[in-house]
């Protein structure tokens, strides 16, 4: 369905699905709020189509304005309204609770897996011996691999 801003003329091609009853869309140039009406509910009111200097087929594709019928605006919400109308929920925290520690978990184990295998990672990468010893673990004082 095509429909046209009645502020502004912008037109916006969209799905049939999207474009129900009562349903308050916005205009992306002005930020116009308008409910469209579907062509066919205009076409039965008996509505005479306006005239245009357009060829058929631009006329077949364009919307006129009268067929957009501009309704009451919702009431705009400041952010702070917006936050406490939904707030978290239980599952979210659960979620945020489970990521911290998944990331302590792998946090962790680099560090055991860091001092497990300080001998090899000091023969592997030889500078990494500087930084064990500023830590005071001297490579070679651990397990034999």
């Amino acid at each position: 369905m095509r429909i046209v801003c009645p502020s502004c003329s912008a037109a916006y091609d969209v799905p049939d699905s999207l474009v129900t009853a009562g349903r308050v869309v916005r205009c992306a140039r002005c930020g116009g709020d308008w409910s469209p009406v579907p062509v066919a509910s205009v076409r039965d009111a008996g509505l005479p189509p306006p005239p245009t200097d357009e060829p058929p087929a631009a006329a077949a594709l364009r919307v006129p304005a009268t067929e957009a019928v501009v309704t009451q605006r919702p009431p705009r919400l400041s952010a702070m309204e917006r936050l406490a109308s939904h707030p978290a929920g239980r599952q979210s925290r659960l979620r945020l609770r489970l990521a911290w520690a998944a990331s302590f978990v792998v946090l962790a184990l680099a560090v055991w897996g860091a001092c497990a295998w300080r001998t090899q990672i000091v023969v592997s990468w030889p500078p990494s011996a500087r930084m064990y010893a500023a830590f005071g673990l001297h490579p070679g004082t651990g397990p034999a691999p």
